[in-house]
């Protein structure tokens, strides 16, 4: 009997060593696992988190979709770090967000052109209008 007792509990730990982990080195200093970023968003942007790193030791998170900026890890004074901005930590949440521009890129040009038109070199540019009767941030499609 003591041996089949043995023999399982050998077995139990060899199946409890095989089973996967969650790693916490993969991990952001913010926290942010990169495998909650990537998918592919409308079935063909593959999404990932990239991480930038100075010799500071400060740490900016940011996704290829919108070029959205989920963490800014700064230290203060002391060397804490602490998170600067409000981000999401997840592609879902972000998608799924009331916030959908949220540490975003605005687009190509940030604020509103009057009417959707302006002058240069003599030539008249016509502009998609989505505010009104304004073009804001870029138009109705951005960078994401």
């Amino acid at each position: 009997m003591k041996k089949s007792i043995l023999g399982a509990s050998v077995i139990m730990a060899l199946l409890s060593s095989c089973a996967p982990k969650q790693s916490t080195e993969a991990l952001t200093l913010s926290g942010l696992n990169p495998a909650n970023f990537e998918t592919m968003v409308d079935g063909v942007k593959p999404v990932k988190l990239y991480t930038l790193k100075n010799a500071a030791g400060m740490e900016v998170c940011i996704t290829n979709f919108g070029g959205r900026i989920v963490s800014i890890m700064v230290p203060d004074k002391n060397g804490n770090y602490a998170n600067v901005i409000q981000g999401h930590d997840s592609i879902d949440n972000l998608l799924n967000s009331p916030e959908p521009f949220l540490s975003t890129l605005v687009g190509r040009y940030g604020n509103r052109i009057c009417k959707g038109k302006f002058t240069m070199n003599d030539k008249e540019y016509s502009l998609a209008v989505n505010n009104g009767p304004n073009h804001l941030h870029g138009g109705p499609t951005g960078f994401h």
